[in-house]
């Protein structure tokens, strides 16, 4: 695969304060982004912060591009702290799998637990290819 580009998607930190009666279990924020250059998704991670419920990259026509979980550790040591948000699940779809079309909207869609947090983040970070090698 040649003339790859990284692309982080969203940009956003903000904070969730249930109301009184908000009984969600998650908190949802979107954003869409247009994407000038399009091509093949190679490579697909979220960014967030304890308290993530995960993220999901959409196309324009609602398929999932992307779905990146969170990990949170079970043990003592480092990298696996127990309650500690510790990893995000990648993307990496089959080579030419996943195309994006030039212009086309993406959707994020970022999911916390619906309890007081701040400094929250919804970034998205994507490898495209605009071709595959033959």
């Amino acid at each position: 695969m040649n003339n790859k580009r990284f692309l982080n998607l969203l940009q956003v930190e903000y904070s969730i304060i249930p109301e009184n009666g908000d009984r969600k279990p998650v908190h949802v924020q979107k954003a869409n982004i247009p994407l000038e250059k399009g091509g093949y998704l190679i490579y697909g991670v979220a960014h967030q912060h304890g308290g993530s419920a995960g993220s999901t990259l959409y196309g324009q026509d609602g398929r999932i591009l992307c779905n990146s979980r969170p990990r949170y550790g079970t043990g003592k040591e480092a990298g696996n702290e127990k309650g500690y948000l510790v990893a995000m699940s990648e993307c990496l779809p089959k080579p030419g799998s996943v195309k994006i079309h030039d212009n086309e909207i993406l959707t994020l869609e970022s999911r916390y637990n619906n309890t007081y947090l701040t400094g929250l983040m919804g970034h998205f970070y994507i490898f495209v290819a605009e071709k595959l090698q033959q």
